[in-house]
């Protein structure tokens, strides 16, 4: 195929611009890095209008692949700083963003990456994220040294569920509670069938936008106790919660000393980590803690 400018690649549709630069380019998406290249203008516009409304400073993308969302994204005319891991992708995008002054690709894993210089009140963060590594990459935005002001991402279905998952449900687990902790708000965006990606992954996706909280929930004496005792309940989920907090090597409790904890959140020392609420993992937080500063 000839050489397409920037402005007639984007007078292709998706799926055509994406073919256009994966044959231009000999690419085929990596199986190892979890690319899955979005070929649908409609979900992409969807997806990149839920990141430019919330009136960002800034823009963090995470894996812009072919940069289905990356030029939509450049349209809310601030920084667009787009992390993308496989360096051969690098020249596509290039020509693909005609020289935008206001985007930055940078060939670098954004797990290793240095965010700092680009964290403020109005960042926002957004991305197709790889299936494989979408928990750390949402750990990392959640422990941003400044809160972003929302994170807005594709993810398996699988994975939305168990953020969006009820106690007692069999989703519910401590990515829920970890990310209750973390994320004021989670809104769907809209779902992704296999057929909106080359290749189509063999599951369901979801795009949401989350709202990170300014600071960590009021109720919360002791973040490092309200933790331990998430790591205690779901570490060894099939004991009983008396049975768990004993086990558990970080919370220091005998049997006894679990029984008095657990008495004093108003908790049955029977019951299981995943049937506590949120409010309940704080009293479990901050009985943990009274406990330790009486000892």
């Amino acid at each position: 195929m000839g050489e397409a400018s920037a402005g007639n690649l984007l007078n292709m549709s998706l799926l055509a611009r994406t073919r256009h630069l994966m044959a231009r380019h000999g690419l085929r998406p990596v199986k190892s890095l979890g690319q899955n290249f979005l070929i649908d203008g409609n979900i992409a516009q969807r997806i990149a209008s839920a990141a430019v409304d919330c009136g960002p400073s800034c823009i963090i993308e995470i894996g812009p692949g072919l940069g289905a969302l990356t030029r939509l994204l450049a349209d809310a005319e601030v920084p667009v700083i787009a992390f993308e891991k496989d360096r051969k992708l690098k020249t596509p995008l290039d020509e693909l963003l005609g020289g935008l002054p206001s985007v930055q690709v940078r060939s670098e894993d954004f797990l290793k990456a240095d965010l700092s210089a680009h964290l403020g009140e109005g960042t926002v963060a957004c991305g197709n994220l790889p299936y494989y590594i979408t928990t750390p990459i949402l750990e990392k935005l959640f422990l941003a040294s400044t809160p972003l002001r929302a994170i807005v991402v594709t993810a398996q279905r699988e994975v939305v569920d168990r953020i969006q998952a009820a106690p007692g449900s069999p989703e519910y687990g401590s990515l829920t509670v970890f990310c209750e902790y973390f994320v004021e708000c989670v809104e769907s965006v809209c779902a992704l069938r296999p057929s909106v990606f080359i290749p189509p992954p063999s599951v369901q996706s979801m795009a949401v936008r989350m709202t990170p909280r300014r600071r960590p929930p009021e109720a919360v004496a002791s973040p490092e106790h309200f933790f331990s005792g998430l790591r205690a309940a779901f570490g060894y989920r099939r004991k009983t919660l008396k049975k768990a907090l004993a086990t558990a090597p970080q919370t220091g409790l005998s049997p006894a000393d679990s029984d008095a904890v657990l008495a004093e959140a108003a908790i049955s020392p029977q019951r299981r980590g995943e049937t506590l609420s949120f409010d309940e993992f704080t009293a479990l937080g901050n009985a943990l803690a009274a406990w330790e500063e009486a000892r």
